[in-house]
């Protein structure tokens, strides 16, 4: 039943979500790729890659951000906390649940597009490296927890559907300017899940190896945002 209820909470804003960032990524990856000309280098097919990838990271923030609203703030705002708060099971089954669902949405949302991205540059152009597209999707699911922690922390502290979202991406947004400088960029998370200091300039693709120290920081980072949002939500009398 809880698993069912959090996802009737967030199916709208998944599956809308899901459906833009397929559609403007696959656009952008099969325009790009039909513009080139019969003599095109390699490394001009994965710049439409990267780009498509790009664009994936500022819309999937957007999402993650949009489908972590709501929980146990909203429904005291719109009045239905007393009913869930009455289900035989503990807050932190609750969150633990609502969490989940999210978190597997934001994966699919990783997954998904990527997946469209990759056929269409596959079939269109000449991007055929499975390892490139991993790269990105490892980048962008295990960095990315940084904005997913961020995002559900805030729902649990400020009430409204709507402000915190808006508190989220001033967050981001304060985040990113911030850090923009040369000499702290290295510590963006938004470069990281983007993938720009590991792309070679010449070629377009990354290099190196996958940076699963930095990943994993990003994963215990986010760990911790969600522990303090559910003691957040534990504490708080609704």
């Amino acid at each position: 039943m809880l698993w069912y209820k959090s996802w009737l909470e967030t199916r709208s804003r998944f599956l809308i979500s899901l459906l833009v960032a397929v559609a403007l990524c696959s656009l952008v990856v099969y325009h790009g790729d039909q513009d080139a000309i019969p003599n095109t280098t390699l490394a001009y097919y994965y710049n439409v890659l990267q780009g498509g990838h790009v664009l994936l990271c500022m819309m999937w923030v957007m999402s993650v951000t949009l489908l972590t609203m709501g929980g146990l703030l909203r429904e005291k705002a719109v009045g239905t906390a007393p009913f869930t708060l009455a289900l035989p099971v503990s807050r932190t089954r609750l969150m633990a649940v609502r969490i989940s669902v999210v978190l597997g949405e934001a994966m699919a949302l990783v997954i998904v597009p990527w997946a469209a991205m990759f056929l269409i540059g596959s079939l269109t152009g000449k991007t055929h490296s499975i390892q490139q597209a991993f790269f990105h999707m490892a980048l962008l699911a295990g960095g990315g927890m940084v904005f997913f922690g961020t995002a559900l922390l805030t729902s649990s502290l400020v009430e409204g559907e709507y402000t915190a979202p808006v508190v989220t991406f001033g967050a981001v947004l304060g985040i990113s300017v911030v850090l923009s400088s040369s000499s702290l960029h290295v510590y963006s998370p938004m470069e990281f899940i983007a993938g720009a200091e590991y792309l070679d300039r010449h070629t377009r693709l990354l290099t190196g190896p996958i940076p699963w120290m930095r990943v994993a920081v990003s994963i215990l980072i986010s760990a911790l945002l969600v522990a303090i949002s559910a003691k957040a939500v534990q504490a708080r009398d609704f």
